[in-house]
């Protein structure tokens, strides 16, 4: 992974504005300097990607977190042509979801996205969802498999 000034950069692209804030706050106690780019819709997602306007500077990201509903173009769209890219082949993509329907098992086993991670639901989910995501960072990306992180309920 190529770390930008000695951070990682996050790409985030998640339609929901709350679950944007949710996201920060599970990122807040991770252990790795980061910087946090967002768009809300496929297009953006792959505008920002290819570093078409208004994106021409947009860093290149070291880890992708896909929201599972996106409106307009979906996150299998985004995931797909984020894979027959060479040079972002190798970016991790977590997946981000609510709650996970029969349909999207399905096309999650189809994408095979680095991970799959359940929103968190209440504050003792951030920290659950935090070092999911920090997992991701630490280890090689082509050794991970898929995998969703639940919450862990008593």
């Amino acid at each position: 992974m190529s770390h930008t000034l000695g951070r990682i950069e996050i790409f985030l692209v998640e339609d929901n504005p709350p679950d944007v804030k949710l996201v920060e706050e599970c990122l807040r106690n991770v252990t790795f300097s980061y910087h946090l780019s967002t768009v809300r819709t496929g297009e953006e997602a792959l505008a920002f990607l290819q570093q078409h306007a208004p994106y021409t500077t947009a860093p290149r990201p070291d880890l992708i977190l896909l929201d599972i509903h996106l409106p307009h173009k979906s996150r299998s769209d985004v995931l797909a042509w984020v894979r027959t890219v060479p040079s972002l082949t190798g970016i991790p993509v977590v997946m981000l979801t609510g709650i996970f329907s029969l349909l999207d098992e399905e096309r999650i086993e189809q994408l095979q996205p680095t991970r799959c991670l359940l929103k968190p639901r209440d504050p003792e989910d951030y920290l659950r969802v935090g070092q999911a995501i920090e997992g991701v960072i630490s280890q090689n990306p082509s050794s991970i498999s898929c995998c969703v992180v639940a919450p862990q309920r008593a």
